[in-house]
């Protein structure tokens, strides 16, 4: 490889293991503590109307935290509100 008159040589090994290591990466899912910022984030996170985000948060069916008046969601905790059926109407 050659840049700005450097040159470096890799082994093929060292190449693929980076290679490798950059797949694993982009393959990763979001980190589990990732916030979403507002109804609408979080709406868009879930593929609903913002107002069905209003309406579950203040019914307390919806894990969320506030901010001040903002609504914070993990996206871990709409996972698994989701996975355990959370979102289907009483």
């Amino acid at each position: 490889m050659s840049a700005n008159g450097v040159h470096l040589e890799l082994p093929d090994e060292l190449l693929d293991a980076i290679a490798d290591r950059v797949l694993e990466r982009l393959a990763a899912p979001p980190a589990p503590d990732e916030w979403l910022r507002g109804a609408d984030a979080a709406a868009g996170y879930l593929g609903c109307p913002v107002s069905r985000v209003y309406a579950l948060t203040s019914a307390g069916r919806i894990p969320f935290q506030k901010d001040g008046s903002a609504l914070l969601f993990r996206r871990a905790e709409l996972d698994e509100f989701i996975r355990n059926g959370g979102a289907r109407r009483p």
